[in-house]
């Protein structure tokens, strides 16, 4: 991670009590603008290497520029090795482990890997391990969970 970072509070949605931000780690690039330096664990539609506009306001931010990474975020039923995965993630897909809280985990997998060979390495390990997992920011309508029309960024 960069040297230079701050932490941004960046909306996620609305729960049960209101607006539901995340604190990510960011460089500030200017006035309201930031580069995400980890993958979201929570919020949908960034990833780490994005550049992101944020209102200020309960909304999502803008997302200026996509750095070229999915974001990948995984649901673990059970305690894991995170050095093992961490250390496999980077071998076989150059990818990073960004965060991981009890039970959830946000990986940053560069696009150049291709979906097929994304698919392929998250499908075994659910296989293994029972977990879940999606793509985070990949879909155009992240208030919607039921619409799944693609942003297809990775193909531009």
């Amino acid at each position: 991670m960069e040297d230079n970072f701050e932490l941004v509070y960046v909306y996620a949605g609305h729960g049960k009590n209101g607006a539901v931000f995340e604190e990510i780690p960011a460089q500030f690039i200017k006035a309201n603008q930031y580069k995400i330096l980890k993958s979201p664990g929570l919020v949908q539609n960034l990833a780490k290497g994005d550049v992101i506009e944020i209102t200020g306001k309960a909304e999502h931010p803008i997302v200026i520029s996509r750095g070229g990474n999915f974001c990948i975020q995984m649901y673990f039923p059970t305690k894991i090795d995170l050095n093992k995965l961490s250390l496999d993630i980077k071998l076989k897909l150059d990818g990073t482990l960004d965060s991981a809280n009890e039970d959830v985990c946000s990986f940053s997998i560069p696009s150049s890997n291709g979906m097929n060979k994304i698919n392929q390495y998250f499908n075994e390990l659910k296989d293994e391990t029972q977990a879940e997992w999606y793509y985070a920011n990949i879909y155009k309508n992240i208030d919607n969970p039921s619409d799944e029309t693609l942003l297809n960024w990775w193909n531009e």
